[in-house]
């Protein structure tokens, strides 16, 4: 099998809900994904899947929803909507805490399926770096 991978950067600002530390606070991170690709085989022109289409339909839907937005756990409703109403902030809002781990998941198991659904190829691991240091990996069994 072979696999290759699109890396596509945001920014986006978000808190993880009862944290034990700082990480309660509202604060930002430039994301980094690393979204990986197999196929049975290689296309005619000999790619697992274009890298363009990826950054076109994983990309665009990341520019739409998370980029330069506000990614909270649905239970933090009445934070977003203050921050919305304030500053015209765009909220995405998520059915667990914001947490790279599940966002990963998020991404791999809800986004890609949905996205890459007329594809030959499947999306397979999402790497989510929240930190140049720190990331956190949701692969398909």
């Amino acid at each position: 099998m072979i696999s290759c991978t699109r890396r596509i950067e945001f920014d986006a600002g978000h808190r993880v809900m009862e944290h034990e530390s700082k990480c309660k606070y509202l604060h930002g991170h430039r994301y980094a994904i690393e979204a990986t690709f197999v196929a049975a085989g290689l296309d005619n022109l000999g790619r697992v899947i274009d890298f363009g289409v990826v950054r076109e339909l994983l990309g665009t839907w990341v520019d739409e929803n998370w980029d330069h937005a506000t990614i909270l756990n649905d239970k933090d409703r009445e934070l977003g909507e203050a921050i919305a109403t304030k500053t015209g902030q765009k909220i995405f809002y998520m059915n667990a805490n914001p947490t790279a781990e599940n966002m990963a998941d998020y991404l791999l198991n809800k986004i890609c399926p949905e996205l890459f659904v007329a594809e030959n190829a499947k999306c397979t691991r999402i790497k989510l770096y929240e930190t140049p240091n720190c990331y956190a990996e949701a692969i398909s069994a």
